[in-house]
């Protein structure tokens, strides 16, 4: 079975109409890295640096659209005709990560951890900066979006270029 790829110019119109849609419905900018740092704090109480925001309890639209992307993907995963299954497989990623799945778990988690720790950093993810401020012509957001792109480029380019 083949797979079906979206054209990019479609899937973009996507992302873009969605940006409008959840900023028109919840009178509030896309982005989860605010509900990651919700999610931290509800987890963990006494550390301030997670308590960011209006937001501080389940009641949380920004938690809620943190939750939703794991579960749509799901839903996707197990709606689609081929069958699903957990892999550690990464293509070209393969060739620098460690070999093991436990080991490829661990760097994954510590990844994401960075990644968090960073948007948390940066005041938004590259949903919030790139996306949504991108689209309001926000100066910083522009700024932060260009600095994401141009050093996932950069580091892309030294990690395959070294191996």
């Amino acid at each position: 079975m083949s797979i079906e790829i979206w054209a990019g110019w479609f899937a973009g119109l996507c992302i873009g109409l969605f940006v409008i849609l959840h900023f028109w419905v919840m009178g509030k900018p896309a982005g989860c890295s605010t509900g990651y740092g919700n999610f931290c704090g509800l987890i963990t109480k006494k550390v301030s640096y997670f308590h960011t925001g209006e937001y501080r309890d389940i009641n949380n639209p920004k938690l809620w659209f943190l939750i939703g992307i794991p579960l749509g993907g799901l839903i996707s995963a197990l709606m689609s005709p081929e069958p699903w299954h957990l892999s550690f497989d990464f293509g070209m990623y393969n060739q620098i990560l460690p070999q093991t799945d436990a080991g490829k778990a661990i760097w994954l988690m510590f990844g994401g951890a960075m990644l968090g720790f960073g948007a948390r950093l940066a005041g938004a993810c590259t949903t919030g900066h790139a996306l949504v401020g991108g689209a309001m012509m926000n100066p910083p957001s522009l700024l932060a979006g260009a600095v994401f792109f141009m050093s996932a480029f950069v580091t892309t380019r030294l990690l395959f270029d070294a191996f």
